[in-house]
């Protein structure tokens, strides 16, 4: 794998079937693993292929490894990890670390890895000749297993979106998922697997959540330009990558800004990157014309792989590397992107509900704006706030309801556990009643992850902004220029979670607390924005331009085959781009799943 520039690793026991692990491991992975690192008995500790990394063996003869972009090799954090003398003083001195990564901790026969909270770095694990293997890539795990595909969830999948928790279950039989916010325990007598993060609670006022939050956001960027040292970011005009590209400018990394020209001539987009960047001091500001971005849907045949789980970001492979050739010419070592500012910065609607017993007032004016704002009937609102089922029963009448019609953008169901999923009219009875069955033994223990309404939807949505972006990541190793999403950084989260969900945004104010944290790094013109850039002209035409290629993968479908959609009916339909099936019925799911089926 590690010829096609995969990062990934595995984690092995100190035992002779450890030793077995990694022997198999060359076999069923393809080649050599780059790197490998030892127990102090010499058996392989981690083997794989992986960028920045810290590792050090205490004098009481932990071995600690730090996997990712991290403050973990500052002289003092390092000096302080280098003196720990147990697990779980180890993972008390890991919570002052910045950036996103993988901590490993390994003693007297035990084990302990986890990834970040948020889902950026996940960990998987399964079992291989005897003992419990653990890995960052599930289809690196599933190959070291020779696992077959879990045909029932990929049939999930084609959900138009997919409900906690199965959105976090691995495609694979016999590979298993720790859940972002737990790590995994390997001991000689068992496996096990305990919280170690939850989100803080909101105390902290606008002012002081702000200070907070830039602290955090130049701390995570900073990261990077230390690491990387030449590196390059987007610059696409909105406040989230204009953040970034700003802070990294402050902190002296002279980064190469990249905005990708619009065909939207109602986009105004390139209008606040080019007043950004005439802020922007040390850095070179590079405009790719609309006729060199590629249309949604561009490509879908060239898509490489592998990635690990089928999100449709693999679908926007070529329009998300466009300009990447250009950044790596001007030496580039990693990419920052502004993703997951949407994700944390947003306080969540049904926040308001929440307010109603301690602020009624201001719950309620809230709650008109969000309805003004979306154009909710209000019977639909007043019915989901009325509703009262736990988080098992909602998802259980979910699963019964999945063929039923869809309601419409922006509905009141926001206010609800999660919007309903919905499967394609392509999709076969046998796909249906795949998902069903999967949705229904699910919600026999499934709980809510958080105790409101409201968290448990951020969480959702973090989680599910986190696993496409983690694809992207995936993506844009095979291009040869790592990205980098510090909003998605635990500390970055805490930070914005720290604050008062209604301090943090509201139905007529757009992202106060990033403009607030950012005043005096980004040019106070930009602060002004009150608006947001889509491609929705770029989707529309990349549809309707591709309508024949499209059509052509359903001649000879992966999913056909396994039984899970109509072919026929999948053809017909992709050649009407303007109907609103194909338009709102789960098509980017659909085809994620058919693609990542051809690459896996």
């Amino acid at each position: 794998m590690s010829s096609h520039g995969e990062s990934w690793f595995l984690v092995l026991p100190d035992s002779e079937a450890g030793l077995a692990v990694a022997s198999l491991a060359e076999k069923r992975l393809g080649a050599t693993p780059e790197k490998r690192v030892s127990h102090a008995s010499g058996r392989p500790f981690l083997i794989g292929s992986w960028g920045p990394a810290f590792v050090t063996a205490t004098r009481h003869g932990l071995r600690i490894a730090v996997i990712g972009c991290s403050s973990a090799d500052e002289p003092e954090t390092a000096q302080l990890l280098a003196g720990q003398g147990d697990l779980e003083s180890a993972a008390r001195a890991a919570r002052s670390l910045r950036g996103e990564f993988h901590l490993v901790v390994a003693a007297g026969g035990r084990l302990r890895i986890r990834g970040t909270a948020s889902g950026m770095r996940r960990v998987f694990h399964g079992e291989a000749e005897g003992t419990t293997v653990a890995g960052d890539r599930a289809d690196v795990v599933a190959r070291l297993l020779d696992a077959p595909l879990d045909e029932e969830l990929l049939a999930v999948r084609l959900l138009d979106s997919v409900p906690h928790p199965l959105g976090d279950m691995p495609l694979w039989r016999g590979v298993h998922a720790v859940p972002p916010g737990f790590q995994l325990e390997l001991r000689p007598d068992g496996v096990s697997r305990t919280r170690w993060w939850s989100p803080p609670e909101p105390r902290l006022g606008p002012e002081e959540g702000a200070a907070l939050l830039r602290t955090e956001l130049d701390a995570a960027v900073r990261v990077r330009t230390r690491v990387a040292g030449t590196l390059s970011s987007d610059l696409s005009g909105g406040l989230d990558s204009t953040a970034v590209c700003a802070l990294a400018a402050a902190a002296g990394a002279a980064p190469v800004a990249l905005t990708m020209a619009s065909r939207d001539p109602g986009d105004d987009d390139l209008h606040w990157a080019k007043l950004a960047a005439a802020g922007l001091d040390h850095a070179e500001h590079v405009v790719l014309p609309a006729d060199r971005v590629p249309l949604f849907y561009s490509g879908l045949l060239e898509v490489t792989g592998p990635v690990d789980e089928p999100a449709p970001t693999i679908l926007d492979q070529p329009r998300q590397l466009a300009g990447h050739d250009e950044m790596l010419a001007r030496g580039s070592a990693l990419h920052l992107t502004g993703m997951g500012g949407d994700h944390v910065l947003w306080g969540h609607p049904a926040h308001a509900l929440e307010r109603l017993t301690r602020d009624p007032l201001g719950a309620l004016r809230h709650l008109r704006g969000y309805r003004a704002h979306n154009r909710w009937p209000l019977r639909d609102a007043l019915s989901v706030i009325a509703d009262r089922r736990p988080y098992g029963q909602w998802l259980a009448d979910s699963a019964g309801r999945l063929t039923a019609a869809r309601a419409a953008p922006h509905s009141a169901d926001v206010l609800a556990w999660d919007v309903p999923p919905r499967m394609p009219g392509w999709a076969t009875p046998d796909a249906v009643a795949a998902a069903r069955d999967r949705m229904r033994r699910a919600a026999q223990s499934a709980v809510p992850l958080g105790r409101t309404r409201a968290r448990h939807n951020e969480l959702n949505i973090l989680r599910h902004g986190t696993r496409v972006t983690r694809v992207l990541h995936q993506v844009a190793e095979h291009g040869g220029l790592p990205l980098a999403s510090p909003f998605f950084d635990d500390r970055v989260i805490e930070a914005c979670w720290s604050v008062r969900a209604e301090a943090r945004s509201s139905p007529w104010r757009y992202k106060p607390l990033l403009k607030a944290a950012l005043r005096g790094v980004v040019p106070a013109a930009v602060l002004e924005r009150e608006t947001k850039g889509e491609a929705s002209a770029d989707a529309a035409n990349g549809l309707r331009e591709n309508r024949a290629r499209i059509a052509g993968l359903w001649h000879d479908s992966r999913l056909a085959r396994l039984g899970l959609v109509d072919p026929d009916r999948l053809v017909a339909t992709t050649l009407q781009p303007s109907s609103p099936e194909l338009r709102y019925a789960g098509l980017d799911s659909t085809l994620a799943c058919e693609i990542w089926l051809r690459t896996t």
